[in-house]
Order: C-alpha cells, then sequence, then structure tokens
C-alpha cells in the first residue's frame, strides 16, 4: 500500500514529465509508457491519477495536451493550423484532436483562435490607449 509520500512523489514525478520533459507530445503514449517515464506500475498511476485529478489517464491525457496547446495559442506560439496543433500536442487523429479541443473549450479550433485573437487584441487597443490618455 503506498502512503501519502509515495503518491505526492508519483504526482511530482508525473508533473515533471508533463510540463518539463514534455511527454505529452508522444502521439504513442500509453499509460504503460507514462508509468515507465515515472517509476511505477501502471495500475498504481491510474490510481494516482484518477484519485488526484478525478479522471482516468485517456481524459487526464487529453485534458493535458489541449492545456498546452491552449497556452501557446494565446501566447502566439502557434495559430490555427490543425496540422500543426495536433503535431505540438501528440495527437495522430484529426477526429480525436476535434473532439478533444471542443469538449475542452465548446469551440473549434479555428472559432477559438478568431476569439482569442480578436479578445487579446482588443485588449492591447484598451490597454494601449488607458497608457497613452494617463500621460
Amino acid at each position: 500500500m503506498m502512503g501519502l509520500d509515495d503518491k505526492e512523489d508519483i504526482i511530482f514525478k508525473l508533473n515533471i514529465a508533463m510540463d518539463f520533459q514534455e511527454v505529452y507530445k508522444d502521439a504513442d503514449l500509453s499509460l504503460t509508457k507514462l508509468a515507465a517515464i515515472v517509476g511505477v506500475h501502471y495500475g498504481d498511476l491510474s490510481k494516482i491519477i484518477k484519485a488526484s485529478y478525478g479522471m482516468g489517464f485517456k481524459s487526464y491525457l487529453n485534458e493535458i495536451r489541449i492545456k498546452k496547446l491552449l497556452n501557446k495559442i494565446q501566447n502566439g506560439i502557434v495559430g490555427p493550423n490543425v496540422t500543426k496543433c495536433m503535431e505540438i500536442s501528440g495527437y495522430k487523429s484529426r477526429v480525436t484532436f476535434f473532439n478533444a479541443f471542443k469538449s475542452r473549450t465548446g469551440l473549434s479550433l479555428t472559432e477559438y483562435y478568431r476569439h482569442t485573437v480578436q479578445f487579446n487584441n482588443l485588449n492591447k487597443i484598451i490597454f494601449e490607449s488607458a497608457v497613452l490618455t494617463e500621460f
């Protein structure tokens, strides 16, 4: 039986693998493969993901992939090119990518990009106007 420290250590290693090693970009990433990277039995990793994040491995992986992609879109690193977005977020299937993206955002990639770019441009205009009127 795993103790709290063991679970926290595994979550820490999981976060390192996702955030710094960017293993989520591997289109063939499986629970077994991720467990080997983290250094734990796949059954234990599955239970920890479920207990810590309230979802199974596939949902967790999709959540991470889309979250990382949204960050890149919002920071202007990637545009609405579906192939490029799939590549940098680890998807092989367009259908799986579209479903995961829409499930997370409620919008298609193009709709999200338009909304984000328009919103960011509007904020930039408002900010620049506010800065110019202060002086």
